[in-house]
């Protein structure tokens, strides 16, 4: 009774090594995920890296001999818990294009009404649209840029600076991020403010904020972090084919 009592702990703990391995290989590879995002828009204008934020999982107390204290927890795997924004102001590059605008200043963002929707960007490659006998300022999308009052830029001199709005918000990390390099509010965010006197440059447009050599260290990084944990369910596997085999 006691030798099978022993076996059944023992296979527990495997299956419990083996789903903490499996565990860690899933959430690794998501974490790769993110980092190839990064890397696809190493030159996408306005582009705000990502970094994934891991968490572990439940803890389970060790149980310490009768009489003494113990401090001890087995760990079930991790997992990525959010995907954090790394908002920072980059590089700035000199176009020579009128309807290029840029934004030196961190956390600041240029609003752009698609449809029903307000969209936030640091991405300033705009455009003319013709809506009737008027140019408005458009996004490389076709949303309508927007001043500081809310209302689409009306153009009529392309070379001259265009009032454009400039917003931030109580809460950056509380937005909700889009496809591209698109933000919208959300209640965590608090809503957009205007920016009064906000610095913005014409003629320049922002690189994107990913740091290629920072992005191939996390690679290698979480590559090894896959491997290891590749290995362990591997090995796992292996032991609870061995104790099956000696039933």
């Amino acid at each position: 009774m006691i030798n099978g009592f022993i076996q059944k702990r023992g296979e527990v703990r495997m299956i419990n090594s083996f789903y903490t391995a499996a565990t860690g290989t899933i959430q690794m590879q998501k974490g790769m995920d993110v980092t190839a995002n990064n890397i696809a828009n190493v030159s996408t204008t306005g582009f705000q890296a990502q970094k994934g934020a891991f968490a572990d999982l439940v803890y389970t107390n060790i149980h310490a001999a009768e009489g003494t204290d113990s401090d001890l927890v087995s760990g079930h795997g991790t997992k990525l818990a959010k995907t954090d924004t790394l908002f920072a102001a980059s590089a700035l590059e000199n176009t020579s294009r009128s309807l290029d605008y840029a934004l030196p200043e961190a956390y600041q963002f240029f609003a752009i009404r698609s449809g029903d929707t307000i969209k936030y960007t640091r991405n300033g490659n705009f455009h003319l649209s013709m809506q009737g006998n008027a140019n408005y300022l458009v996004s490389s999308d076709g949303g309508y840029v927007l001043g500081a009052n809310g209302h689409p830029i009306q153009v009529t001199d392309e070379s001259a600076a265009a009032p454009v709005g400039v917003f931030t918000f109580s809460n950056c990390d509380g937005l909700q991020r889009e496809a591209g390099t698109y933000f919208v509010e959300t209640e965590a965010s608090g809503q957009a403010q205007a920016v009064r006197d906000a610095e913005v440059r014409q003629g320049y447009l922002e690189n994107s904020s990913v740091s290629l050599p920072d992005e191939m260290a996390t690679i290698l990084e979480t590559q090894r972090a896959f491997q290891l944990n590749s290995k362990m369910v591997q090995i796992s596997d292996e032991i609870m084919q061995t104790v099956n085999s000696l039933r």
